[in-house]
């Protein structure tokens, strides 16, 4: 350890020379190192435990700081392998980042973009923060590390995190309770005329509203914060669908298959507004006259981050010469122009029934200011 100047020999305590040393053997140049008191005093009196380490991952040294975070004495760390201090679950792979960094140090924070543990005499795991430097002499090879212990930090941002994730349930709690105002007041509306036409118009504004108030539904329930149980929500939003067009399962059957996969806010919102409009369209058009059917929503994840979503029916068909792009339906220009929002586009076939199928890419998601 660095010794108090009142030990040191004679030629620590002049002033002015080139090159001074403590009676530890450790060279000190310029500036404060020519009062090595003040170089003890850096390091035995550091707010984070320091510790020196050689280049065959012994404990040379260790500070004041070091024996009351780890609950070592000096003694009792000075020789043994610095993975004493780690958790043993961690030891194997601490062995080797300290040999790579043993054979190319610099100054740099330890295990950057990581959770980083330390190990008490006790058995007890903590959360730390490390600072890594080289001091290499002509002599000798080793390392100070600089260690602090962020318990007290890692609570605070838990509790912060958990407060704007309580925060953010609400928002989108309140988000769903407006949008079904909003559908309500829609239904009302609809009750107000018997002109049929604007009854189908409100009611299909209802379907819409009504898909986007139940993605915020999920996402006030869900544990993964921004993100929704795609299968969960496609069921849900189809059985809503069955239930506002008045369709019975005995007459008209829709069958669900969706990859067990979860997507962004971002990109649940279009693709379920696509689906909310692909399976409405089927359920008013493809079983004319009360007829009987079938009804199949499939959504594949047929590579990272891009989804195929097909939307079939068994009905009536349409005409071999149907082109989405040209169609004046208000829903099926929605569809084309959430498609192009997922950067995918719509294709048709219509033989036997009509099916829609769309490849998609799931959004990233950009934080909002």
């Amino acid at each position: 350890m660095f010794t108090n100047v009142a030990d040191g020999c004679a030629r620590c305590n002049r002033l002015g020379t080139e090159q001074h040393h403590n009676p530890d053997g450790w060279p000190l140049a310029g500036g404060a190192a020519e009062n090595p008191e003040i170089m003890y005093r850096i390091f035995e009196f550091a707010p984070d435990a320091m510790l020196v380490v050689d280049e065959d991952g012994r404990i040379a040294k260790a500070n004041a700081q070091a024996e009351k975070m780890f609950g070592y004495s000096r003694a009792e760390l000075v020789g043994q392998l610095i993975e004493i201090l780690v958790p043993k679950r961690l030891s194997a792979g601490h062995i080797s980042h300290r040999s790579g960094y043993i054979a190319a140090p610099r100054t740099r924070t330890m295990g950057a973009g990581l959770e980083l543990y330390g190990l008490r005499k006790d058995g007890t795991e903590f959360p730390v923060d490390i600072m890594l430097s080289p001091m290499t002499t002509s002599e000798v090879h080793l390392v100070l590390g600089v260690v602090r212990d962020v318990t007290e930090r890692r609570r605070i941002e838990t509790e912060a995190l958990e407060a704007r994730e309580m925060y953010l349930k609400e928002v989108h709690h309140r988000i769903k309770n407006n949008l079904q105002v909003i559908s309500s007041l829609l239904f009302l509306q609809s009750t107000y005329t018997a002109d049929q036409n604007v009854i189908k118009l409100l009611q299909e504004s209802q379907g819409r509203v009504k898909s986007i108030a139940l993605i915020h539904e999920k996402l006030y329930r869900t544990p993964e914060l921004g993100k929704i149980d795609l299968p969960e929500y496609i069921r849900d939003l189809v059985t809503d669908l069955q239930h506002t067009y008045g369709v019975g399962k005995d007459a008209v059957s829709i069958e669900v298959t969706v990859d067990n996969v979860s997507i962004e806010i971002d990109t649940a919102i279009p693709c379920g507004l696509i689906v909310n409009e692909l399976v409405s369209n089927a359920l008013k058009y493809a079983f004319p006259n009360g007829g009987h059917g079938r009804v199949l929503v499939h959504i594949q994840q047929i590579a990272p981050k891009r989804f195929a979503l097909t939307v079939e029916d068994d009905g009536v068909g349409m005409p071999a010469s149907f082109d989405v792009k040209k169609s004046r339906s208000l829903g099926l220009k929605l569809v084309s122009d959430l498609a192009r929002q997922l950067d995918g586009r719509v294709e048709t076939v219509a033989n036997h029934g009509t099916a829609f199928r769309i490849e998609f890419n799931e959004l990233v998601y950009k934080e909002r200011n």
